[in-house]
């Protein structure tokens, strides 16, 4: 009988707990997709980027996020005309947008961190460190 009584316990705290957890979790898919669109606001836009430590010198260059046909893309290329690289891969998690392109042969990642309301830190190829601001369209 002690037995019976112990399992039966067990049970119930088994179901009672997957019970609580399930109802503590939620549904946050709408709140979920509202940071994500206020996230992706964000980094959609023309930014100026400074990149440190390169082999030939730091250099500024442009970075171009859009959003087309409910899906991001964008192009980063130097401030001197050269033509700009597009990007071969591009999402965003949480605060930092990761973006793949191809530069001189090689597949170069590149991620950036939201820094403020329009700044942004991070590293391209894990190697070279990268600042940059939001430029402010002018109507």
């Amino acid at each position: 009988m002690k037995v019976l009584k112990s399992v039966m316990m067990m049970a119930f705290l088994l179901v009672a707990t997957s019970v609580v957890n399930s109802q503590a979790k939620g549904d946050n898919s709408a709140e979920d997709s509202t940071v994500k669109t206020e996230i992706e606001d964000f980094f959609i836009g023309t930014w100026k980027l400074d990149v440190y430590g390169l082999p030939q010198g730091d250099a500024v260059m442009t970075m171009v996020v859009e959003k087309k046909e409910g899906k991001l893309s964008g192009w980063l290329g130097g401030e001197n005309g050269e033509e700009p690289n597009e990007f071969t891969k591009i999402e965003i998690e949480k605060e930092t947008l990761y973006v793949r392109f191809l530069g001189g042969g090689w597949d170069v990642p590149m991620y950036l961190d939201k820094d403020g309301d329009d700044a942004v830190i991070g590293s391209m190829n894990d190697m070279f460190d990268v600042e940059g601001k939001k430029k402010v369209e002018k109507e």
